[in-house]
């Protein structure tokens, strides 16, 4: 699934933990200089996301597999 910039999605953590984040910037968006090609092996991330734990923010590069889109569930009216 292709996220957007600005989408709200949950962030799941290898200890199997889950976030709610924000898509900030997507790999194909990148523009040059944004990130040092030498600290990152190839491919091996999707997206910048800022995560939203209790009062602290905090990006992270991150795999498309590692998020999820942030469902917002609507109550159905019960029938009167």
């Amino acid at each position: 699934m292709n996220f957007v910039k600005g989408q709200d999605v949950f962030y799941t953590t290898l200890s199997g933990r889950s976030y709610r984040a924000t898509v900030i910037e997507r790999k194909i968006d990148f523009k040059k200089g944004l990130i040092k090609k030498s600290a990152i092996k190839e491919m091996t991330y999707h997206y910048l996301i800022e995560v939203h734990k209790v009062g602290i923010k905090e990006q992270i590069l991150c795999t498309e597999n590692q998020i999820k889109l942030l469902e917002k569930k609507q109550r159905a009216k019960k029938a009167a």
